[in-house]
């Protein structure tokens, strides 16, 4: 019950805040946007007065459906963290997160319900750009195949879970929001090069990103240890962020 009072506190926050609107609005712009950019691209370098021969390919609802991937693990990334930062360090730094836990709440349901807070408001903004994207998609470039769009983006929510769980934690262990988002951030870039390695690339979370893009190819790149990975990670930066909490006086 305490979990869902403070789930219930979480959610108010990120609607008061503007949160939930902000990260819909751009995750929902990118995805509609992504079809738009791929589709007029020669009308748009023939405005621009570009007189060189460039030689434009005809692009399919695969290509844009890669090039919507591309963006969630960019701007996508960038997003969740910017708004994770913050999540316990501001809390923190303001004394806010001391009047809640002076009630008889556990630091594990605090962290709890700030990871389930922020996992809600990652799937309204995904489900908001896919729709987005899956709108403009059909009327410019044809329906991409749904079982796989649908897969692509659930491996890409994931992910993107994934990385506000890392940012959870260093939000946690840190009182300055700026830093848990930079230390965030170089864990995922950190990553994201070891998963460039063959001998790396099948255990790491970053590869749920490479399985969406076979999915989206029509091809075999199932990721299983990526995904076991993935969700180890999720438990592992909660419970992390739980211990760190108990370590620390607010």
């Amino acid at each position: 019950m305490t979990t869902l009072v403070l789930l219930k506190k979480e959610l108010t926050e990120h609607v008061r805040t503007y949160k939930l609107l902000i990260v819909s609005v751009v995750l929902l712009a990118f995805g509609v946007a992504t079809p738009l950019l791929l589709a007029y691209l020669p009308e748009i370098l023939e405005v621009s007065g570009n007189e060189l021969a460039v030689q434009v390919p005809e692009f399919t609802a695969a290509d844009a459906l890669k090039s919507y991937l591309d963006t969630l693990g960019q701007v996508g990334v960038l997003t969740v963290i910017l708004v994770s930062m913050g999540a316990i360090a501001l809390e923190r730094d303001r004394g806010t997160a001391v009047l809640v836990l002076s009630k008889p709440v556990g630091r594990g349901p605090f962290v709890l319900a700030k990871l389930l807070g922020l996992a809600v408001l990652l799937a309204a903004g995904l489900i908001a750009g896919a729709l987005g994207f899956y709108w403009s998609e059909v009327s410019l470039l044809g329906a991409p195949e749904a079982v796989a769009f649908a897969l692509a983006n659930l491996l890409a929510g994931l992910y993107l879970l994934v990385v506000t769980s890392v940012t959870l934690l260093f939000s946690s262990v840190m009182k300055n929001q700026i830093a848990a988002g930079i230390l965030a951030l170089g864990i995922v870039l950190a990553a994201a090069l070891l998963a460039g390695i063959p001998v790396f690339e099948p255990y790491l979370p970053a590869s749920l990103m490479h399985w969406a893009y076979a999915l989206v190819a029509g091809e075999d790149g199932s990721r299983w240890a990526a995904l076991v990975a993935a969700v180890g990670v999720i438990l592992g930066c909660a419970v992390g962020a739980w211990q760190a909490l108990q370590r620390q006086e607010m």
